[in-house]
């Protein structure tokens, strides 16, 4: 899927479906389960990635990212193309 021709770039496109989709799933999710999963989630950790991600993000072209809305259309997106990895690894394994 990625066009970059990067080995990084796949890497982290070929990662970050699956883990866009249970993010999505935690902002649709009932407020205690969503403040449960929070909590056993390493937040310091999830905090220093996002620091991470918003110092690049004027080279991966996404500086604007504070001002997103939410988007019901770019959540299906997300999700359509974490189903599509997730075929397309289930896929691979039947074939191997």
């Amino acid at each position: 899927m990625s066009t970059s021709g990067s080995n990084l770039g796949a890497e982290f496109e070929r990662r970050f479906y699956p883990f866009a989709d249970v993010v999505i799933r935690l902002a649709n999710a009932e407020p205690s389960e969503r403040a449960k999963a929070l909590q056993e989630v390493y937040g310091r950790h999830i905090g220093y990635v996002l620091s991470l991600l918003n110092g690049l993000a004027e080279e991966g072209d996404f500086s604007g990212w504070s001002n997103e809305k939410r988007s019901p259309t770019v959540e299906q997106q997300i999700q359509n193309r974490a189903k599509q990895h997730l075929n397309e690894k289930q896929a691979k394994q039947i074939y191997r």
